[in-house]
């Protein structure tokens, strides 16, 4: 069983904040949240230290640097062993096109998210790097079209 921190309303204000924005400095989240700046950057640290927030980091839009197609790639593997799924997920993760590598249960094992140049990059990196791996038994390619993702997570 895990420890789940115990989160109250204002350290949700507080990712809220964050969220938005990481970049506020802790006066302004303070400020936002109606608390004093040494109470927000107490709780910010207890926040990290408690794992709840991992990290901070810039969202970079792929088409700024040249690659406009987004692709997934379902994977499955056999015969599956933890040594394959390892050795799999580090030769993809050293690949700069790989944007996120998702270990799945089900019909499928993986399933990675590429960002690439052009379709003629995503059928080369699909067929030179996934497709051909030694104990990949399938995989299904599809273009993503959009994406949309939630900046801001609340408590349930």
């Amino acid at each position: 069983m895990t420890n789940t921190p115990n989160i109250d309303a204002t350290d949700g204000e507080i990712l809220a904040e964050l969220q938005a924005d990481a970049r506020r400095s802790n006066k302004a989240v303070a400020a936002a949240t109606g608390i004093a700046p040494s109470t927000s950057l107490v709780r910010i640290r207890e926040l990290e230290a408690a794992g709840v927030i991992r990290g901070y980091h810039a969202d970079v839009d792929p088409k700024a640097l040249g690659r406009h197609i987004s692709a997934l790639v379902s994977v499955r593997l056999s015969p599956k062993s933890e040594r394959l799924v390892e050795q799999f997920v580090d030769s993809l993760w050293a690949l700069n096109e790989v944007a996120a590598i998702t270990l799945l249960t089900g019909p499928v094992d993986l399933l990675v998210e590429l960002s690439v140049r052009s379709i003629e990059d995503l059928r080369s990196l699909v067929l030179e790097n996934i497709a051909s791996f030694d104990g990949v038994s399938d995989e299904q390619t599809v273009i993503v079209f959009e994406h949309r993702r939630k900046r801001v997570l609340s408590q349930l």
